[in-house]
C-alpha cells in the first residue's frame, strides 16, 4: 500500500525512444554515409551534395535498421536466434564470394556501379539470411531448445525446474506449513537457504532456552524432511556476511542479487522487502485467503433440496458447490431458509457445513461419524 502511494505521488516517467548510445551510433551512420557519398561521387557530377546527401540518409536508414534488428533479436526465443545467426553467416559468407567474383570479374572497379551494386548486397543479403535462418529453425526445432533460468544449470534428475528462486525464511521453515505445500505441488523449487538462515537455525537449536531450542530443532527437521522430497530442489548457498548486517537484510540483499522471492511468515520483513522491491510469499497470507467462507455461528440463507443420510437431515449447497448439511431439515425439503453454522469440516472431497434451523433455540447435536467414516455423504 506505501508503494503503491510513492508511485502514484511521484511524476510519470517516460521512457526514451533511444538511448544515449543508440543517438550516437545514428550520427555516427549518418556521418559515415556522407563521408561514403563523397568518396563515391562521379566526378562528372559538378554538384555533389545530392550524391552526399543521398548516402548520408542511406547511412541513417541502415543504422535505423540496425537498431530495429537489435530490438527483434531481445524478444526472440533462443532457437529462433541460433537459426538466424546460422543463415546471417551464411548470407555474409555468400557475400564475400559475391564480392571476389565481382572484384576479379572488373564489376566492381567501376567507381560509378561500385556503391549502387554493393549497397543493396549489403542490405538485402544479410536480412534475407537471417529470416531464412529462424524460419527454418522455427519448422525444425520448435522444441529442442530449453531456455534456464538464470544463475541456473540444466536439471537432469527429473526435478522441475522454475524461472524464479525463493529464499527460505527460518519463520516459514519453523512453521513447517511449507512442508505440505512442497508435498502437494503448491510451491515448487528451487529453493534458496543462505548460509545466514541455516545458522541462525542452528544457533536455536543449541540455545539454553526451552522454547528456543524446540523452534530450532524443529526447523532443521523441516529443512532435512524438505530435501528428501524427490520433487524438491534444496540449493545451500555461501554468499551471507556473519558480521556485517541482521538476517533480515542479508536475505533482502541476496533476493535483490538473485532475483529471487523470499518465503516467509514473518509480517514485518516481508514489508521491508517490498518497499526495496522485492517480491515475499508468506503463508500466514496464504491460509488467510484460504480461510473458510463461513465461521460457526454465522447464519447464512440456503435452499434444501433434498434429504440427507443422517436421521431428519436435509441437504443443501452453497453457490460454490459447498454442502450444507441441515440438522432437522428433513421437514423443510423445497423451503429456503435460515440456518446457523454450527461446524465446518474440511474433507479430501471437500468442504462439509453442519448446520441447524434458526428458527431451533437450542440447536441439538447430531452424530458426526457417518460423515468422518464416508466423506462422500451426500453429492
Amino acid at each position: 500500500m506505501m508503494i503503491a502511494q510513492t508511485s502514484a505521488l511521484s511524476p510519470v516517467s517516460r521512457t526514451p525512444l533511444l538511448s544515449v548510445h543508440q543517438w550516437l551510433y545514428l550520427m555516427l551512420c549518418l556521418m559515415l554515409g556522407m563521408y561514403a557519398g563523397y568518396e563515391h561521387v562521379p566526378s562528372q557530377w559538378t554538384n555533389a551534395i545530392p550524391g552526399i546527401v543521398l548516402s548520408g540518409v542511406t547511412g541513417l536508414a541502415i543504422g535505423c535498421l540496425a537498431l530495429w534488428i537489435e530490438r527483434q533479436l531481445t524478444a526472440c526465443h533462443r532457437s529462433s536466434l541460433i537459426g538466424g545467426s546460422l543463415g546471417l553467416i551464411v548470407a555474409l559468407a555468400g557475400i564475400g564470394f559475391l564480392l571476389i567474383m565481382g572484384m576479379e570479374t572488373g564489376l566492381l572497379q567501376t567507381s560509378f556501379l561500385s556503391p549502387w551494386i554493393t549497397l543493396p548486397v549489403f542490405l538485402l543479403c544479410p536480412y534475407i539470411g537471417l529470416m531464412v535462418g529462424i524460419h527454418i529453425s522455427n519448422t525444425l526445432l520448435p522444441t529442442s531448445i530449453t531456455e534456464f533460468p538464470k544463475d541456473s544449470t540444466p536439471h537432469t534428475s527429473g526435478k522441475p525446474s522454475n524461472t524464479v528462486q525463493k529464499l527460505l525464511d527460518s519463520s516459514a521453515i519453523i512453521d513447517g506449513r511449507i512442508l505440505p505445500l512442497c508435498t502437494t505441488g503448491f510451491l515448487e523449487g528451487p529453493f534458496i537457504v543462505p548460509k545466514c538462515i541455516l545458522h541462525e537455525l542452528q544457533m536455536l537449536a543449541d540455545s539454553a532456552h526451552p522454547s528456543k531450542r524446540t523452534k530450532g530443532k524443529r526447523g532443521l527437521d523441516i529443512l532435512s524432511q524438505l530435501q528428501q522430497l524427490p520433487t524438491m530442489d534444496i540449493v545451500i548457498t555461501e554468499d551471507w556476511e556473519s558480521d556485517t548486517s541482521a538476517v533480515d537484510h542479508q536475505l533482502i540483499a541476496i533476493a535483490k542479487n538473485r532475483d529471487a522471492k523470499i518465503v516467509t511468515n514473518d509480517w514485518n520483513l516481508a514489508k521491508v522487502a517490498a518497499l526495496q522491491g522485492v517480491p515475499s510469499l508468506n503463508v500466514n497470507k496464504l491460509t488467510y485467503e484460504l480461510r473458510p467462507l463461513v465461521l460457526p455461528g454465522e447464519t447464512i440463507r440456503v435452499y434444501i433440496h433434498k434429504e440427507g443420510q443422517g436421521h431428519e437431515q436435509g441437504i443443501a449447497h452453497l453457490d460454490d458447490g459447498t454442502m450444507v448439511v441441515v440438522d432437522h431439515g428433513a421437514s423443510l425439503v423445497g423451503q429456503a431458509i435460515e440456518v446457523v453454522v454450527t461446524r465446518f469440516m474440511q474433507t479430501n472431497t471437500g468442504r462439509m457445513i453442519f448446520s441447524t434451523p434458526q428458527s431451533k433455540s437450542s440447536p441439538s447435536l447430531f452424530n458426526l461419524q457417518p460423515f468422518l467414516q464416508d466423506s462422500e455423504v451426500v453429492s
